[in-house]
This record gives C-alpha cells, structure tokens and sequence, in this order.
C-alpha cells in the first residue's frame, strides 16, 4: 500500500518534468501582470502642461492667459505667438499679439510678454501690453513681431487719424528694470489702405 502511494506521488511530481530536460513553459500565473492602461483623463491635457513656459512656448493655451477685451461683450483673439529672450536670462519669452473680434473694420491690437521661465499653467505677464499706449492715436494692428538682441521688434498697419490704415509702423521696445519701455517709433507711409482685420 505504501509502495502505490509513493508510486502515485513521484508520478504525479514527474508530470511536469519533460523528456527533453527543458524547463516546463511558465504558466500565466506566473507572468508579469500587464501594467494598467493610463485613462485619458490621467494625461496631462495640451492646454495644461507641465513645467516652465518657455518648454510649450507657442503651443499654449494663449486664449485663456491673455488679457480680456475693455468691452465685455468682446472676445479676445490671438493674432500671432513669438518666441525670443526679452529678460536676457537666456530662457525664450513668448509674445502674444492680440486683438478683440467686433463689427468694426479692425480693432487695434496689443502684444502682451510672458516670462519664459515662469509655470506653464500660470504664465507670469512682464510690465503692461505694449501698443496700449498708441492705440487710440495709431489704431496699430499687428503684423510682425520679433525679438532682437533682447529688443521687441513690432511692426503694424496703423492710421493717421480716423481712416483706413496707411501706415507701415515699426515700434521699438525694451525691457527697463519691470517695465518695457519704447525706444523707438518709424512710420512709412502707403499711398492706398493697408490690410487690417480680418
């Protein structure tokens, strides 16, 4: 009785042994469990990104940083998104040129500085828009903005007066302790209207 019994057993202990002295293949059991599947909602979304500004640069979500139009019933829309070092700490700012959607031909617009180095999700403005100051003289609407050696080039089509626009504007900025000053107003006049709005 004793000798079936330690039959049965060594039988049983040599069922998973195989003739060709390879290792049985593992079971699932004993495999790795899969990692879990990341849901969408754990991804950081587009708009709302980690680190600093200056690593998402233009692909912000600039329409919820930039500053609300005068009129509530206005929109604000992004006309264009630079990069460049305005503060000289050798990290690209972002300038963001804007105006404000209306019936009117064209509002004029404004180019607001974000710190580079500043969250992503909260970018810090430097000084106050620039343009703001020559709007109701120049209704000044953007075409070009850039960074050069540290000074904020903006050209735009702007008015003398209260017609179309029929200046070519080239405005000069830099930045002064916190602030941004302009150092410099060029205009070039056009014998017919230039492009503004939309």
């Amino acid at each position: 009785m004793r000798f079936a019994l330690l039959t049965a057993l060594t039988a049983a202990l040599l069922a998973g042994c195989t003739d060709d002295g390879k290792t049985p293949a593992a079971t699932p059991a004993s495999s790795p469990a899969p990692a879990p599947a990341v849901s969408g909602e754990q991804l950081p979304e587009a708009e709302n990104p980690a680190g600093n500004l200056a690593s998402v640069g233009k692909e912000a979500d600039w329409d919820a940083f930039v500053l609300a139009c005068d009129d509530p019933e206005q929109e604000a829309v992004v006309q264009q998104v630079t990069t460049g070092d305005v503060t000289g700490d050798g990290v690209a700012d972002s300038l963001v040129a804007r105006t404000c959607d209306g019936a009117a031909p064209y509002f004029p617009s404004t180019v607001e500085v974000f710190d580079g180095s500043s969250p992503a999700q909260r970018p810090w403005r430097i000084g106050t828009p620039l343009l703001k100051d020559v709007a109701a003289a120049d209704k000044p609407w953007v075409t070009a903005v850039a960074v050069r050696s540290g000074e904020i080039v903006v050209q735009a089509h702007g008015t003398a007066g209260n017609g179309c626009p029929k200046l070519r504007i080239t405005y000069r900025y830099a930045l002064e302790g916190t602030a941004l000053k302009q150092k410099a107003r060029d205009e070039v006049p056009s014998g017919a209207c230039l492009p503004a709005g939309t």
